[in-house]
């Protein structure tokens, strides 16, 4: 093995394993926001003496969950403005997300690979960082759901959305298997250049 590739590998498992590591510490970040839906809102606009939402319900949304509190059933942080009869965070925790969970699980286990894990093995953690993020954004698409029916309110009137925790944890998570390719691809164009850069043989006398 050239003395070049003995040096990449070291420095693309430390890469590597500093995305994953990132990507782990979004989850104490705010990842996905519980809002009214628009069509739920024009409703109430519409219903006479009721009046609008207050705005901090419009702007500020319903709740707003980490990473860590859906995958270990954390509380969320509520926006008091908007649900003033919840007098406290845990009357809205949903309990342990599965899917957040699996992500988390699978992030850990793609750093395992890269730390412990044989050299042929260590793509997979790219595999299982995509895994991770696919999690991630389904858990988001369906809390609105979880929330409305852990209140027992109609789904109709409650959305989900991604808060920048979980944007900077899937653009994470994209990038491991990017930077593996791409040095997997230079080590390949090396290896089908080495008859070039060593040179034709010497022509004989």
């Amino acid at each position: 093995m050239p003395a070049s590739d003995r040096h990449r590998h070291p420095i693309l498992r430390l890469v590597t394993l500093l995305l994953l590591l990132a990507a782990a510490g979004c989850f104490g970040a705010s990842m996905v926001r519980i809002s009214f839906s628009p069509a739920f809102i024009s409703e109430l606009q519409q219903l006479p003496g009721l009046g609008a939402l207050p705005a901090a319900c419009v702007n500020g949304g319903i709740a707003a969950y980490s990473g860590l509190s859906l995958a270990i059933g954390g509380d969320p942080t509520v926006n008091a403005g908007c649900l003033s009869n919840i007098q406290d965070a845990g009357q809205a925790n949903l309990g342990v997300q599965p899917l957040a969970l699996l992500a988390g699980l699978a992030i850990l286990g793609a750093m395992a690979l890269i730390v412990w894990g044989p050299r042929g093995h260590r793509l997979t953690s790219g595999v299982l960082s995509l895994v991770a993020g696919t999690l991630l954004e389904l858990n988001a698409l369906h809390l609105g759901q979880v929330f409305a029916g852990h209140f027992g309110r109609g789904a109709s009137a409650i959305v989900s959305g991604a808060d920048p925790g979980l944007w900077v944890a899937l653009g994470l998570l994209v990038l491991v298997p990017l930077v593996q390719l791409s040095a997997a691809g230079v080590g390949w164009a090396r290896l089908a250049l080495a008859p070039i850069e060593d040179g034709a043989p010497p022509a004989r006398p």
